[in-house]
């Protein structure tokens, strides 16, 4: 599957939200700036009003089905107002999506853009690239861009406990 650096931004910032539940400003900041988000000042009140919005992020990727996915994305998306402009940012310069006017308050433009995102990736990959780590106790949610798009744990250390503890398992039921 081919992604657009540019549609999952938003789906990338999602990610970091949900894995960062009470974002720092100068964090959130730096991801913004890493992502080409127009004007990532962020201040102690964005961190805060985007904090409810990480949970509602998070029910998108623990949902368990893609009907269930694109249901509260598509929520998501009403709810943040999301409504996509072509915008450029100066003479020359090329057109892109928006999802919020780029006078709207940095809180709202992340809703919008993340919820897009989200969105984006329902829509390119049927929602399975969505996921919450598969291992028992890991709350990680990742955006699976591997090419067969089946990886079902946030990385190498999570897959391994899971895989030794199988092997353990095996082994023991065997009398080993």
């Amino acid at each position: 599957m081919q992604f657009n650096t540019y549609t999952t931004a938003g789906a990338h910032i999602a990610v970091w939200l949900v894995n960062h539940s009470s974002p720092e400003p100068a964090g959130l900041a730096e991801v913004l700036r890493a992502h080409d988000v127009h004007d990532p000042a962020v201040t102690d009140d964005d961190a805060l009003e985007l904090r409810a919005w990480t949970a509602r992020l998070r029910a998108v990727f623990e949902a368990g089905t893609v009907p269930g996915q694109a249901g509260l994305a598509d929520v998501l998306l009403s709810d943040a107002d999301c409504r996509p402009r072509l915008v450029s940012h100066g003479p020359g310069l090329p057109f892109h999506l928006h999802y919020a006017p780029a006078g709207t308050g940095l809180a709202a433009r992340v809703r919008a853009l993340t919820a897009a995102g989200l969105a984006h990736v329902i829509d390119e990959g049927g929602g399975t690239r969505l996921r919450a780590c598969a291992r028992a106790g890991c709350d990680v949610a990742f955006l699976d861009t591997s090419r067969n798009g089946r990886r079902v744990f946030c990385g190498v250390r999570c897959a391994n406990q899971v895989n030794v503890a199988n092997h353990r398992s095996r082994q023991r039921s065997l009398g080993h």
